[in-house]
């Protein structure tokens, strides 16, 4: 089993559809792209801290400063040259400079008696785009989705 089938096959789902900085974080995979054969869909967070003085503190203790956060998604997939999915991101990737974003959806499986799967969803510039492309139309995709604002998240319930 390839990585990709292991990843769907643990129920991990990952929907696009092109957007605009104007756009919102979409609510759900309704009118969106799936994305297949994923190898990684993972969203990476990450705070900007900047160190500050507390000069309150008796011995001169440094406290740290949320000043900003960021997310990205590094992602693999494989993928067929003529499948919308590779067009919208190759769109996306060659037009990020003139404001085209992706808007995603990802579902993550249910755990334990859960009814309602983990969800997040965003807005993301599409960046460092690298395709290998294989005999019969199939390319080896991996890029980033960077983000662009806040993603929203969903407790699975």
């Amino acid at each position: 089993m390839s990585t990709g089938a292991f990843f769907a096959a643990l129920g991990y789902r990952f929907w696009i559809q092109e957007g605009t900085t104007s756009s919102t974080a979409p609510t759900s995979s309704t009118g969106m792209t799936e994305l297949l054969s994923l190898t990684d869909a993972s969203v990476n967070q990450k705070s900007d801290i900047t160190d500050i003085i507390d000069y309150g503190s008796p011995k001169g203790f440094k406290a740290k400063l949320v000043t900003g956060q960021s997310y990205s998604i590094p992602m693999e997939l494989h993928i067929d040259l003529t499948s919308p999915g590779y067009a919208l991101l190759h769109h996306a990737a060659l037009n990020s400079g003139t404001g085209v974003t992706v808007m995603w959806y990802r579902e993550s499986p249910l755990q334990g008696t859960a009814t309602t799967p983990e969800k997040y969803s965003g807005v993301a510039f599409v960046s460092d785009l690298v395709e290998d492309v294989k005999a019969g139309g199939v390319a080896t995709v991996k890029f980033s989705l960077e983000g662009y604002g806040q993603p929203v998240y969903s407790e699975q319930v």
